[in-house]
């Protein structure tokens, strides 16, 4: 890992990073992403993408802003709400309508999300914890709540 990567990691698990990643950055991300082709974030370059989705009571389209990680068949997106004890919005909406659209390191594209569990879940948030280390903070933190984790495949 290299010094940069480390001192992003610490600010990021921090209290003043928590704050800044759950009431300032999703707005920041919202403008950055579509305007830089889902490449630049707040948290830097290629790391952060733009889910769309359907809300899963409205019906209405709905934007997020989301950490993803690229696996060999897709995407990763942890439903880890930064730690708080009701799973995030999206994931809702995820579970009721899989058909989504991700803006992430180029133009958008379709995907189709699948809630992982058992071994595949647990393969899955092997990676998601070696890739940030603070997911294992979060799943501390919300417990009892298990945290979604879902692979999201291009269609």
């Amino acid at each position: 890992m290299r010094f940069s990567e480390a001192v992003g990691e610490r600010i990021a698990m921090s209290w003043l990073g928590y704050q800044l990643a759950v009431h300032v950055v999703p707005s920041v991300d919202k403008f950055l992403l579509p305007r830089t082709n889902g490449r630049l974030s707040a948290g830097g370059m290629d790391l952060t993408g733009l889910l769309k989705t359907t809300g899963a009571k409205s019906g209405q389209p709905r934007v997020h802003p989301l950490v993803l990680i690229q696996v060999a068949d897709g995407l990763l997106a942890i439903g880890s709400n930064y730690g708080r004890s009701e799973h995030p919005g999206w994931s809702a909406n995820l579970l009721k309508h899989p058909e989504c659209t991700v803006q992430f390191k180029g133009q958008p594209r379709q995907y189709r999300a699948e809630l992982l569990t058992g071994d595949e879940r647990a393969k899955a948030w092997a990676a998601a914890v070696d890739y940030y280390p603070g997911y294992d903070n979060y799943r501390a933190r919300c417990a009892p709540r298990e945290i979604r984790v879902f692979r999201l495949r291009p269609v």
